[in-house]
């Protein structure tokens, strides 16, 4: 990842930098320290101008409902500089699934995690993703690179993040473009002009439990194309469509059950999020009090700190004016010494 090249918090009142995180087409994000709490916090900048657009404003608000869940990264406040929306969440220090399971994966050729490890990061996400449809918010990007972990020992907690690709059936439209990672696209979503954001997450959820377990993804072959996504979607299109995806063999009856039910190519005969959480696999480790923590969460008011959806909404309309070079001077923002 390239350094980013100029300090985006210089001078902020509240925000120390640390260092760099991650970088990607919607901006980079660095860790910091809140002087206030002198917690860790993750900030994602988005170049203020055309690019922070409704989308973004979507993205901050349907992450906001969810700052009560345990396995949600939690949003904590948008806030602006002179070239960047900022937008400041929970830190996790574990990196991600992903990573986790390349570093905990068999040495055996085509198994990944033990199946046990496997199930207990599955009922995380699935709790997480429960409660996300629960508030009518359909994620369309569930991957093992947005579960983020907290870095526990020896298996860590999961922390579900990025709302970038997520709607909300009670205020946006019914999903209709191609969106997501094309490993974990679900069928409808390449085939259909509508289709239930909600129930395509099933699908993605099922392929994050397939490399979980094998360590490999189930539609992927040996010699597509790992640097075009288009060109590589276009490559799985027919596996992803057909559910065309080879059967672990290491693993037990009922987690092999549980993948078919979730990789069925017809949604409306795929396993629900509430079938899927009482499978007699997820069953098995489902510790007490989980399967009930959503209901229990749904009944909690936000906390009343929380920033306004109204602050957030004005904020966000500044963002979508070119960069400023002394906005956050004029506001009262202190700026660094000079030198």
């Amino acid at each position: 990842m390239q350094a980013v090249s100029q300090e985006p918090l210089a001078g902020h009142p509240r925000y120390r930098p640390l260092r760099d995180l991650n970088s990607g087409t919607f901006g980079f994000v660095q860790l910091a320290l809140d002087t206030k709490t002198n917690e860790e916090v993750a900030i994602k900048f988005l170049e203020r101008g055309a690019n922070v657009s409704k989308s973004v404003l979507r993205e901050i608000l349907n992450h906001r409902l969810c700052i009560v869940h345990p396995h949600i990264v939690q949003f904590r406040e948008v806030c602006l500089t002179d070239l960047h929306l900022c937008i400041v969440m929970e830190f996790a220090r574990g990196g991600d699934a992903f990573e986790y399971v390349l570093s905990n994966k068999a040495q055996v050729h085509g198994e990944g995690i033990p199946e046990a490890s496997a199930r207990w990061l599955f009922i995380q996400l699935m709790v997480a993703v429960q409660f996300c449809h629960e508030l009518g918010i359909a994620n369309r990007d569930v991957k093992l690179e947005n579960m983020l972990l907290d870095g526990k020992k020896p298996i860590p907690n999961v922390k579900l993040c990025d709302f970038g690709y997520a709607k909300n059936e009670f205020i946006d439209s019914r999903p209709k473009t191609v969106s997501g990672t094309p490993d974990y696209i679900a069928p409808e979503v390449l085939m259909h002009d509508q289709y239930d954001g909600k129930i395509a997450d099933i699908w993605s959820c099922g392929v994050v439990l397939y490399v979980m377990l094998t360590g490999v993804l189930p539609f992927a072959k040996r010699g597509d194309n790992r640097t075009n996504n288009l060109i590589r979607l276009q490559q799985m299109f027919p596996r992803i469509v057909a559910a065309d995806f080879h059967t672990p063999n290491h693993v037990s009856p009922s987690c092999k059950n549980l993948l078919s039910c979730m990789l069925t190519a017809d949604p409306n005969a795929r396993i629900t999020i509430a079938q899927v959480l009482d499978h007699p696999w997820v069953e098995e480790g489902m510790p007490e009090g989980m399967k009930s923590l959503n209901e229990r969460l749904l009944q909690e008011l936000a906390p009343t700190c929380l920033q306004s959806v109204d602050e957030i909404e004005n904020l966000v309309t500044l963002a979508t004016q070119p960069a400023q070079p002394g906005w956050a001077a004029h506001q009262g923002f202190p700026q660094p010494p000079p030198g």
